[in-house]
């Protein structure tokens, strides 16, 4: 059988330093199984640390026939390939230590989960060094969710994090955050640093004289690749944890590492992660031999339950969520780079992709209570006997926007209770919160309000407060939201509100401008300067917007190549007309917006400058999209009314209280533009009628949205019940079942005996 298969690893990009050895890896293995088996073709693809392009490379080679896919170091872009797995019916090798609480049909998880490393690293460190720690970390998926862990299993030891920081990917200076780590006391350091950011990081601790016996780093990441990159004597003293290391002394690693030298030279390193790359591949490719097929169910079957005796030690594959079963231990970095065991399980650790919870007799199920939100759709909070969030249900993080791990102060409670009809069932040690919408989100309180911009939203109001802190100064501005959110109104707001409201205010879509007269129209240009350049030349927008502001709309967009030309003029505040060559002063407050994330931008496709990102960005606003402030709906709705009334004249001035909610209910996607959509259709139909806009009047797909009604929830025990019966009639064996179900046989026994079913 000729196979294949897609390797998708950053060899460009902020993660590069990593994933070259991950995709050495993976191609020893195939050479290594071409030696012996079928001819496999690995098919290499570049995605740069950009999920946006690992999602493009993977639906190029799945429309070509490729099903089998290796790499993608980020959860980002783990998660962006998902759709295109479940697409075109393929698999993913994920070789990379991740934060859990996935387990994709799709995916085969060769990496540790928090609890085979996060968890024995905080274990280690609490006993050996002390109890306060703090975390630094990248700023996207894993870091923030396994800091949140970190979060949560230390309070369980009585343990805390005394402070917090996340930098962008490929953040370079490091001094402010070690200069608070210093202020704060920490008894050590968690880290969750990847890429390009951990040199710097390890690099300036070192020289501000900071010593790893009284202030060691952790990290579950950093390990012989990056040592070797920042130089080992900036690494040793300092910890991380995995199932493999290089110095691992055992026949099948010394095996392991005379290969990988003959292949690519004595000098390189090797890490856990390209370990767990070299094996994931090898297991896969195995898989699809002693199979003969490419199905990924074929292949996850044949290999679940399967052991195999490894460089770590012993795996096992848990047949029921495509994770490993191993060993792991915990290294100290030595001065020549490679790591000494200080601690070793000694026995394998079982994988636990989702948070463990401690539990006794009578406490919730998380698996039923993650199957409950999926049939009910219901908002489900649950709280330890000391309040802290232990589960969360999608429906009640989109609605609540708390975390797992977090307190629920009396003050954090009583705002629950204000907003959601709340429904309390109590446990052993526990609490469940059935939180539901309350019939109506109107308000009596007066709007905040600036300038014409009016919200009864808190989390708007703090952005505002910052507006109007714009609005008192010359710094510049980026403005970030949604589509349709109000961008372009609230740059108006600053500019009436500020000092130079008397001059102009010059509005330019850089998105909109052809690549080729962005320079002259942002510049100006003299006579003759180009081919149709009018006589007497022109000015720019900068010039016109000279003692006034200049917006720059759609700023993620802009070339490449200009963005240098305008970071420089907004340093110097001079420009120079195109064919000219004499420098003009001017005096502009630049405001920016955009509707991407330019860090981002930044950090996974080099599409955005850093330089001119941290010159826009000297005053950040965050526009919420309305879903997330669903009481401005109303008053907005009724302000739209009174303008189409000047507009179009007579029509209704209110709207009924069940047309009212329907418009509160809606998510609006297109946000404040399509509300204004909406309810000037809804005006000029209603104006026929001379009467108050009723739900007749909106959008079938709005009216369709507030009809559907969500399912009756059912009680736990019956959705129980109900889960194992559908299993049973769908396997064969006791066995087979527990096994889908997730559950030991003899739990399974005991539940059928409780709820007086036969096998």
């Amino acid at each position: 059988m000729n196979t294949r298969v897609g390797l998708l690893f950053s060899l460009t990009g902020t993660t590069a330093l990593t994933e070259r050895g991950q995709c050495d890896a993976a191609i020893l293995a195939i050479e290594h199984f071409n030696q012996k088996e079928m001819n496999v073709e690995a098919i290499v693809r570049d995605i740069c640390s950009d999920p946006a392009k690992s999602a493009k490379e993977a639906e190029a080679l799945a429309k070509g026939g490729v099903k089998v896919f290796i790499g993608c170091y980020t959860s980002a872009c783990r998660k962006a390939i998902l759709p295109v797995l479940e697409k075109y019916g393929c698999l993913l090798v994920y070789p990379t230590l991740y934060e859990g609480r996935e387990c994709h049909s799709n995916v085969f998880y060769t990496g540790e989960v928090p609890n085979q490393q996060v968890h024995v690293l905080l274990d280690y460190l609490t006993e050996h060094f002390g109890k306060r720690v703090y975390c630094i970390g990248t700023d996207y998926i894993y870091p923030r969710e396994t800091n949140q862990q970190v979060r949560t299993y230390l309070a369980e030891k009585n343990g805390s994090v005394v402070g917090e920081a996340y930098v962008p990917f490929g953040h370079q200076t490091f001094y402010d955050v070690l200069e608070d780590i210093i202020a704060k006391r920490p008894d050590a350091i968690f880290t969750t640093l990847v890429g390009q950011s951990i040199i710097p990081f390890y690099r300036a601790y070192l020289r501000m004289g900071l010593n790893p016996d009284h202030l060691p780093i952790f990290s579950p990441i950093t390990k012989e690749t990056e040592i070797a990159a920042m130089g080992a004597d900036y690494g040793a003293g300092h910890y991380g944890s995995a199932s493999y290391f290089q110095s691992l002394h055992n026949e099948h690693n010394l095996h392991f590492v005379s290969a990988f030298h003959e292949r690519f030279g004595a000098q390189q390193v090797i890490s856990s992660v390209m370990f767990n790359t070299y094996l994931g591949t090898k297991m896969i490719l195995d898989g699809i031999h002693e199979t003969g097929s490419l199905d990924y169910r074929d292949v996850f079957y044949h290999l679940s339950d399967k052991k195999l005796e490894t460089a770590c030690g012993t795996v096992l594959v848990e047949g029921d969520h495509h994770h490993l079963s191993r060993p792991v231990k915990i290294g100290r970095a030595m001065p020549d780079g490679q790591f000494e065991i200080v601690w070793d399980s000694q026995r394998n650790i079982a994988p636990k992709p989702f948070k463990e919870k401690s539990r006794e007799p009578g406490q919730l199920n998380e698996i039923i209570l993650e199957s409950w939100g999926r049939i009910s759709d219901e908002a489900i909070v649950v709280l330890s006997e000391r309040q802290h969030i232990v589960y969360m249900s999608k429906k009640a993080e989109e609605l609540t926007r708390f975390k797992e791990g977090q307190l629920l102060t009396p003050t954090l409670l009583q705002q629950i209770h204000h907003a959601f009809e709340v429904h309390p069932y109590g446990t052993t040690g526990q609490q469940m919160l059935l939180l539901k919408p309350k019939p109506s989100v109107r308000s009596s309180a007066a709007p905040y309000q600036f300038d014409r911009i009016r919200t009864l939203s808190p989390e708007y109001q703090l952005e505002l407060e910052v507006a109007k802190l714009a609005s008192q100064s010359c710094a510049n501005v980026l403005i970030t939201g949604e589509t349709g959110t109000g961008k372009e109104v609230l740059v108006q707001a600053i500019h009436q509100q500020s000092e130079r409201k008397h001059g102009p205010l010059v509005a330019v879509n850089t998105g909109l401008l052809p690549r080729e007269l962005i320079a002259s129209e942002m510049f100006g240009y003299i006579e003759g300067a180009f081919t149709g350049a009018k006589k007497g030349g022109a000015i720019g927008k900068f010039e016109a917007a000279n003692d006034g502001t200049l917006f720059l709309d759609e700023i993620g967009d802009m070339p490449l190549d200009l963005q240098v030309v305008l970071l420089r003029a907004i340093e110097s505040k001079r420009i120079m007309r195109l064919g000219e060559n004499k420098e003009r002063a001017v005096n502009v407050r630049i405001i920016a917006a955009t509707n991407r994330n330019l860090q981002e931008e930044i950090a996974y496709s080099g599409a955005f400058r850093s330089d001119l990102f941290y010159r826009l960005n000297v005053l950040s606003i965050t526009i919420p999209p309305l879903r997330e402030r669903p009481e401005d709906v109303e008053h907005l709705s009724r302000d739209f009314l009174r303008e189409f009334q000047a507009v179009h004249g007579d029509g209704p001035d209110s709207l009924s209280d069940e047309a009212l909610q329907a418009l509160i209910q809606y998510p609006w996607p297109g946000n404040i533009r399509e509300l204004r959509n909406v309810m000037e259709r809804a005006y000029l139909l209603a104006g026929r009628e001379r009467a108050a806009i009723q739900v007749e009047h909106l959008p079938r797909a709005l009216k369709g949205y507030y009809q559907r009604k969500p399912r009756a929830a059912e009680p736990l025990k019956q959705v129980e019940r109900r889960m194992i019966a559908q299993v049973l009639s769908e396997t064969k064996t006791i066995t087979e079942a527990s096994k889908v179900l997730g559950i030991t046989r003899s739990t399974l026994y005991r539940k059928l005996k409780e709820f007086q079913m036969t096998p």
